[in-house]
C-alpha cells in the first residue's frame, strides 16, 4: 500500500472513531445503554460532569507527548457493526432536538479528503516551525434548504494539539497559507446511508 493510500485510510479511521465518540454517550459496546445515576462531585467547576473530567484526564494522558501521526486504530467488521448498531439503538431511544436533523454519519468525497491532506502536506513542507500531525473533527451544525442538521468539519492539528489555524484567536489570522486546511459540508447520514 503506498503512502497516500495508507494516509487516507488512517485519516478515515480517525474520522470514524471521533464521530462515533461524539455521537454516543456509552462507548462500551458490550453493555446495554442505560441511564447512569449521576455521582455527586464536590467541585467548584460545575461546567463539566464527572464523566467529562475522567475522559478529559484520559485523553490528556494520551496526548501528553503530542499528537502522534499514528493515532487511531483499525477495527474489525464485527466491532464496526456493533458500534453502528449501538448508535442506532441510542438514537431510537434519544431522538434529540426535533428542529435539528440528528445525523450520526457524515460523507465526504475522496477527492476532498485528498485535497485536505495535500493542503496539510503543503503547509508542513513550507513551514519549518509547524508540524501538523493530525486532524481534529468538530461536530457542528450546518444548514441546507433552510433546515439545520448536525455536521462536522475537519481541521489540521499541530503536534502540540493546537488547531491550525487557531480558530480561538482571530488575531492570529495567518499569512502562512493561502488555502485553509479545513473541510466542511458533508452529506448527513441518515438519509444517505439508510
Amino acid at each position: 500500500m503506498n503512502y497516500k493510500i495508507s494516509t487516507l485510510v488512517l485519516f478515515l479511521a480517525l474520522i470514524a472513531m471521533v464521530i462515533y465518540h461524539f455521537s454516543t454517550v456509552e462507548n462500551d459496546i458490550d453493555k446495554p445503554i442505560v441511564e447512569e445515576v449521576p455521582k455527586e462531585v464536590k467541585t467548584d467547576d460545575y461546567s463539566k460532569s464527572h464523566l467529562d473530567k475522567e475522559l478529559s484526564n484520559y485523553f490528556a494522558d494520551q496526548l501528553a507527548n503530542g499528537v502522534d501521526p499514528d493515532l487511531g486504530e483499525f477495527i474489525s467488521f464485527d466491532i464496526a457493526k456493533a458500534k453502528l448498531d449501538s448508535i442506532r439503538d441510542y438514537r431510537s431511544k434519544n431522538p434529540g432536538n426535533p428542529r435539528i436533523h440528528n445525523s450520526y454519519g457524515y460523507i465526504f468525497g475522496l477527492q476532498k479528503m485528498r485535497e485536505l491532506i495535500h493542503r496539510i502536506d503543503k503547509i508542513n513542507k513550507a513551514q519549518d516551525t509547524l508540524d501538523l500531525t493530525g486532524v481534529r473533527v468538530y461536530r457542528t451544525i450546518s444548514k441546507a434548504k433552510g433546515k439545520k442538521y448536525f455536521d462536522v468539519f475537519m481541521i489540521a492539528v499541530t503536534k502540540e494539539n493546537k488547531d491550525f489555524p487557531d480558530l480561538g484567536n482571530p488575531d492570529l489570522k495567518k499569512d502562512l497559507v493561502d488555502e485553509d486546511p479545513i473541510l466542511n459540508v458533508s452529506n448527513p447520514c441518515p438519509t444517505d446511508c439508510e
